[in-house]
């Protein structure tokens, strides 16, 4: 039987309609989240009633706590936080059939709802003369794991550049501002992943090597210059350019030069520990104001 790997971000989910429900700290990120667990539970819930064996739900959205237990039904399974490996980020993906990411946003460099490339930071991330998205490096991260992207939902810009670089992949547009109310938004969402594991894949997504890129910082040449000295890389101006022999080495110089300096890079596990501690805390902050606001009692799950 089928098991499905979802990874979730906030950005294309029914909640967040502007750039500030994307950031911490304030009461449209609260309400995006609350929506965000509820587009995930009926995800879910669907695949599991239509026969999926197990589905895991992983919360890929800045601190990676985000979703809420409390609205997800208990039969879908919830990893929050990040970890080092054996993927870069997930932890450990094996067991898994098939790749669904739900809530995404286009790339960097362009028109798509909050458009960004793992940062804002980054104004465009050109990979032999391409524009790169999230969606390709999550699903060659998952690739040694023998998971196969089928799924993807997000802004029509998002989608139309998943679909150009994944092939057989099926997508589903959430406009935004929402075209229709947020839960009819959900079931379609969800009904369009269901029928997505219908269709014939051939395999994981491995694109080929070698990968000659070019990343333009969005505050420009003193930006660049920066982080061209941290990681001694060639460029000029706002750019830097660096070359990889396959994708899972440009995945994580991607990390290095979105998130990371060599000190933290020394010290990644217990970065790491921080970084997770410091998004609990932010949850445990969301969970306070949605119950402040009456969120999780106007959805009926929580008195």
């Amino acid at each position: 039987m089928t098991a499905v790997y979802i990874i979730a971000d906030i950005e294309g989910s029914t909640g967040c309609l502007k750039r500030e429900d994307a950031q911490l700290f304030n009461d449209g990120w609260v309400r995006a989240c609350v929506e965000m667990s509820r587009d995930i539970d009926l995800i879910g819930r669907k695949l599991l009633s239509s026969g999926i064996r197990r589905v895991r739900v992983k919360d890929f959205h800045r601190s990676g706590f985000n979703l809420f237990r409390e609205l997800i039904d208990e039969g879908i399974e919830l990893d929050q936080g990040y970890e080092i490996g054996p993927v870069t980020g997930l932890g450990d993906a094996t067991g898994f059939d098939f790749l669904l990411m739900t809530g995404m946003h286009a790339a960097s460099g362009t028109e798509g709802f909050l458009p960004h490339t793992l940062t804002s930071r980054f104004s465009s991330v050109t990979v032999n003369g391409r524009l790169l998205t999230e969606a390709e490096l999550f699903a060659a991260s998952v690739a040694p794991c023998g998971i196969i992207p089928a799924f993807f939902s997000g802004c029509p810009t998002a989608c139309n550049q998943a679909g150009d670089a994944i092939k057989n992949i099926r997508t589903f547009a959430v406009e935004k501002p929402l075209s229709q109310n947020p839960e009819t938004v959900r079931h379609n969402i969800a009904n369009a992943a269901l029928s997505s594991l219908a269709r014939i894949y051939e395999k994981p997504y491995v694109p080929s090597g070698p990968f000659s890129v070019n990343l333009k910082m969005r505050d420009g040449s003193k930006a660049a210059a920066k982080l061209r000295k941290t990681w001694k890389m060639a460029g000029d101006a706002d750019e830097l350019n660096f070359a990889c022999d396959n994708i899972h080495t440009l995945y994580w110089q991607m990390i290095r030069l979105a998130y990371l300096t060599p000190f933290v890079e020394a010290h990644l596990l217990s970065s790491l520990m921080f970084a997770n501690m410091g998004g609990r805390l932010a949850h445990r902050w969301a969970r306070f104001r949605a119950k402040r606001l009456g969120l999780f009692k106007k959805a009926g799950q929580l008195s």
